[in-house]
């Protein structure tokens, strides 16, 4: 389902407003051949959210001229006009749902030795219960994205010899899915004229504008050591908040 809504330039202002709402199922989020099935006898095994299946996906966008200033309705003349006048606003926000999660295994079948390249799915006793309880916000000094592994959904296999059976895992959890994308970029515009063809324009623009930060999840291999261990700055998916300054010159 999608549902927009644009308003067009009137008295100064323009908005614009999508929402998206989706589900993706499919059995490969790549072109065949690149990683080969888990299972050739149960090709069911593959199908699965895709990979970038975004629920929810609401993006607003604006722009408002000041209505001060020559030639505008208020503040027309004067020293008010010198201050307030020629000012414009504009912003883009985004939300979005996060995507789903999969995770890996480094124990391997004897018919992978040879680098047949299959996929090779972990085995898992539930699709809940991927997530401990996070006492309050998530905190990546304590908290972990995933439960550890060898406790609840995800047994202890063993080692790589005495696993004698494709796991049962698909592509990815349904029920488990990255942080959200919460972004909202801002900016404030003044033109000051200079001559009929010439106008100097001052910028000033904030990108993340209350420095909200996106969580990743960590390492996604079982057997890994940081498995869901939030460890540097690759664990964070966006940037952090960003200020720039800039004057153009028209002519």
């Amino acid at each position: 389902m999608i549902a927009s809504f644009s308003k067009r330039l009137t008295h100064g202002l323009i908005l614009q407003a999508s929402y998206a709402f989706s589900k993706i199922l499919t059995d490969s989020d790549t072109a065949w051949g690149v990683q080969y099935a888990a299972d050739s006898f149960n090709r069911g095994l593959e199908k699965s959210i895709g990979q970038f299946d975004v629920t929810h996906d609401f993006k607003f966008s604006g722009v408002y001229d000041l209505p001060f200033g020559k030639g505008k309705s208020m503040f027309q003349s004067g020293p008010a006009a010198w201050i307030v006048g020629n000012w414009r606003l504009a912003g883009i926000l985004v939300y979005d749902s996060g995507t789903p999660v999969g995770v890996g295994t480094s124990l391997t079948l004897p018919i992978y030795a040879s680098g047949a390249g299959g996929r090779v799915p972990a085995y898992v006793t539930s699709y809940d219960g991927w997530q401990p309880s996070f006492s309050g916000s998530f905190d990546p000094g304590v908290d972990h994205f995933f439960a550890p592994y060898g406790s609840g959904p995800f047994p202890n296999q063993g080692s790589a010899t005495s696993l004698n059976s494709i796991g049962n895992e698909t592509r990815y959890n349904p029920k488990l899915r990255l942080f959200p994308n919460l972004n909202e970029n801002l900016s404030v515009t003044r033109a000051f004229p200079i001559r009929e063809k010439t106008s100097l324009e001052f910028r000033a623009e904030a990108f993340n504008i209350f420095n909200r930060v996106r969580f990743g999840s960590g390492s996604t291999s079982l057997q890994s050591q940081t498995f869901g261990v939030l460890t540097g700055a690759t664990s964070q998916f966006n940037s952090p908040r960003q200020l720039q300054l800039a004057l153009k010159l028209y002519f």
